[in-house]
């Protein structure tokens, strides 16, 4: 069965394709593999201190582009112009608070133009945004979603240890009281990180990886029509929750801090990154620096999010 792999994350998208015209046994299979918030702490970067084996055998032989850029600083904008070939100034996608084809309706997206190629196509995990399963771009996902069995999708709010569960239910209920249904949208998110010692399917994107693996096993048994498959992962986006297994890997006291904590003298503050979307997690402090104890426990946690995607990528591919 042969099989294009194609890597894309946030920050830094990339993108090679073959023709998908041609005889259909001449046309290749394709895995779009989609990761959010990735920055280049790969090994295949030049990062010293990134376990990520699988994910620089892939760009050993492939293509590594090391001037990529995300079209806008935030998931959902990024991922529809990447999926629609539209800038986010040309189709209004600016921020996560719309879904992308409620302002572009006709827009044809990349997985729907293999579907009129004569493609199968479905997906997994995080592609589109968040909540926005786009159901003309796909057509096999009731056959992919049937694959699931059954099983359950990832641990219990997101995390494997109770009172991480216990908690984010109670500051949930708590911001909801107090802010109504904006709370909704990021005020009560739980715990920033996570080392539960448990399987790599407790965890959504685990899952995710198991529910391909599925399918790329029952369509090598024989398809009549090639596959566009889009497996997207969660991590290393916040929350930063992994197997413990993932953050053994790393010894904590060697992992470096930020080399540039200060803004810079004179610069914009326009520029400066307000960290919402970390400092409403639990544990972290609302305002003022992080001390240093917490910045490598953070690093730690990132970079453990970084094995763990690139383990259930090397168990697809």
């Amino acid at each position: 069965m042969k099989i294009i792999s194609i890597l894309h994350w946030v920050g830094l998208p990339f993108l090679a394709l073959s023709s998908l015209t041609g005889a259909p046994d001449e046309r290749p299979n394709v895995l779009f593999i989609a990761i959010d918030d990735l920055r280049t702490e790969l090994g295949t970067y030049g990062s010293p201190i990134a376990v990520s084996p699988h994910l620089d055998a892939l760009a050993a032989r492939g293509v590594q582009f090391d001037r990529a850029y995300c079209q806008q600083a935030i998931c959902g904008p990024s991922r529809g112009s990447l999926l629609s070939g539209l800038r986010p100034e040309s189709s209004g996608l600016t921020h996560n608070y719309v879904k992308f084809r409620e302002l572009t309706p006709d827009v044809v997206t990349l997985p729907e133009q293999f579907g009129r190629s004569g493609y199968d196509t479905f997906y997994y995990g995080k592609v589109f945004h968040h909540g926005d399963k786009d159901p003309q771009s796909w057509n096999r996902q009731e056959w992919a979603d049937s694959l699931a069995r059954g099983d359950k999708i990832g641990a219990v709010g997101g995390f494997a240890l109770e009172e991480n569960q216990e908690a984010k239910a109670a500051t949930r209920k708590e911001m909801l009281a107090k802010y109504g249904e904006v709370a909704r949208l990021g005020l009560a998110m739980g715990a920033a990180f996570e080392a539960g010692d448990v399987a790599d399917e407790f965890y959504g994107d685990g899952f995710s990886a198991e529910l391909a693996t599925r399918a790329l096993e029952e369509l090598g048994q024989g398809s009549e029509k090639p596959f566009f498959l889009a497996l997207g992962f969660n991590k290393p986006h916040l929350n930063w929750v992994a197997p413990k297994r993932y953050w053994d890997l790393y010894d904590r006291d060697e992992i470096p801090l930020a080399r540039h904590p200060d803004a810079p003298t004179d610069g914009a503050t326009v520029g400066l990154h307000p960290s919402f979307e970390l400092r409403v997690r639990g544990g972290i402090p609302k305002f003022g620096p992080l001390p240093e104890d917490l910045q490598r426990t953070l690093m730690h946690a990132y970079l453990a999010c970084v094995s763990y995607v690139d383990a259930q990528i090397g168990r697809v591919l």
